[in-house]
């Protein structure tokens, strides 16, 4: 039923969720309403991705939903999970201004950032089992998922061949619901 709901959910936001040029980089203070879009997309996205049980200490352990870099949202991301559960997971979401080896992360949104670039931040990630998020625009291969702008609306692009060698799982109607599918290096 929760699959079915969020599957309604991301269809109604693929069809109306009209875009218009984001900040620039040079004020992500300037908080944006696709972002308050894309921070309902990350939630959304959870419930068509199946994580490995050791991604998690404990059933009850919490998923890391984390932003790295700049951040976009400010509080549009917290609003848009509170509350939210992950299976039987509360979500809880850490920012960090750099990506560090192996960090206690189930899902990573990569911003733009002044410490590092997408690529490094991909490669202190590689092969765990973590839900790789891009924003538009930056220059993230290998990135799972990567939000675009088509015809004026927040679509999501993705690359389950990504997904797949980091252990995770998409559900085929999320790739239906996908702007285009993307190969990793691309």
């Amino acid at each position: 039923m929760r699959v079915i709901a969020a599957l309604c959910v991301l269809c109604a936001m693929t069809g109306v969720a009209q875009a218009s040029e984001p900040p620039s980089v040079a004020q992500p203070e300037a908080r944006h309403p696709t972002y308050a879009v894309k921070a309902a997309y990350l939630y959304k996205l959870t419930a068509f991705v199946g994580w490995p049980a050791f991604a998690f200490d404990k059933p009850s352990s919490p998923f890391r939903l984390c932003v790295a870099g700049r951040d976009p949202f400010g509080e549009m991301v917290d609003h848009a999970v509170r509350g939210a559960r992950v299976d039987e997971h509360p979500i809880v979401v850490v920012r960090m201004p750099a990506v560090a080896k192996s960090p206690p992360c189930h899902m990573l949104f990569l911003a733009a950032a002044h410490t590092q670039t997408p690529r490094e931040m991909l490669a202190m990630i590689a092969g765990q089992p973590l839900l790789t998020v891009a924003d538009e625009g930056l220059d993230a291969p290998g990135a799972m998922v990567q939000f675009v702008t088509v015809d004026s609306r927040i679509r999501f692009a993705i690359r389950a061949d990504a997904a797949q060698a980091a252990g995770l799982t998409v559900s085929s109607k999320l790739l239906a619901l996908a702007a285009q599918p993307r190969e990793t290096g691309r």
